[in-house]
């Protein structure tokens, strides 16, 4: 009898261990998802803004994050950037915890020190944090597209349609050729509260116009086309506020027949409604498929 008992208590005691290791092992389990959901809202780029200042900080998956500081006047347009800063992070029980490991802007992020703060509040649009001496900074997240060389920067990109226009003649015995472009302006660094001006129809008319007076010899090869998108930026500039930072060419196509305008009009009205092309991918020119070579963007 006293075997039975015993035998009992102990399979009681079983049951009740294993009870609790599952109980503990969903705790933990609840606990890993919440600090993977918050890491996954970190991810992104933030925006601080004190004292005229605002720092920038992109922060990626990869466990990196990099880091720059701009002055804007009163007018909140950006006046100076004072330089950048990079390094690692991870997120541990609520904590965020920023290593840097280079910087040029030491009063901000000086090289080598560790910064834990404290994740108040985490949202897709809003980060609270408390750093260590218990000072509140409340992050923005901001949707811009970025630069590709700098990931902090806030360079809007303004996608254009395609353009088609007959390059001049320069003589009633020169053959028709048409210039087909496809292109979009990179803007300068903007402030957060900064809209992107419009592209105003004037814009476009006074391109159609500039581009309508080139000649083939303008654009025959690749460094005269890369030489008339100065050109290009200044004629449009003052539409767009003074903003166009570059005038980036995707693609560009020099046709002798209307079919072939036709063609490139339609392929890229089409792309413009799709995710817009990679700075850097490459594009082509070509005359009748007579001359094609591959082109990186301009």
């Amino acid at each position: 009898m006293k075997q039975q008992v015993k035998e009992m208590m102990l399979n009681r005691g079983a049951v009740f261990c294993a009870v609790m290791f599952m109980f503990l092992v969903g705790i933990a389990g609840c606990g890993g998802e919440r600090e993977k959901k918050e890491a996954d809202l970190i991810l992104g780029n933030w925006t601080h803004y004190k004292n005229r200042a605002y720092t920038l900080i992109a922060i990626d998956m990869k466990g990196t994050w990099i880091s720059s500081v701009r002055i804007a006047d009163v007018t909140s347009k950006i006046v100076a950037s004072r330089g950048t800063a990079r390094g690692t992070w991870h997120l541990d029980d609520k904590q965020l915890i920023l290593t840097v490991e280079k910087s040029d802007i030491e009063d901000v992020w000086k090289k080598n020190d560790t910064h834990f703060y404290k994740v108040l509040e985490i949202s897709k649009q809003l980060m609270v944090l408390e750093s260590e001496s218990g000072r509140k900074e409340e992050w923005k997240k901001t949707l811009t597209r970025k630069d590709k060389d700098d990931p902090s920067a806030l360079n809007p990109i303004v996608t254009m349609a395609p353009y088609a226009v007959n390059l001049d003649r320069h003589s009633s015995n020169a053959r028709d050729r048409y210039l087909c472009l496809n292109i979009h302006l990179k803007l300068m660094e903007l402030m957060p509260e900064q809209t992107v001006p419009q592209f105003h129809p004037r814009a476009r008319d006074a391109a159609i116009m500039y581009l309508s007076s080139l000649t083939y010899d303008d654009v025959s090869d690749f460094d005269r086309i890369r030489a008339q998108k100065k050109k290009l930026k200044d004629t449009l500039n003052p539409y767009m506020e003074g903003l166009i930072k570059d005038v980036v060419i995707d693609h560009v196509v020099i046709a002798v027949s209307t079919a072939k305008v036709e063609q490139f009009v339609i392929e890229h009205t089409a792309a413009s409604t799709q995710e817009e092309p990679a700075e850097g991918e490459k594009g082509e020119t070509s005359e009748e498929g007579v001359e094609k070579e591959d082109l990186k963007a301009l």
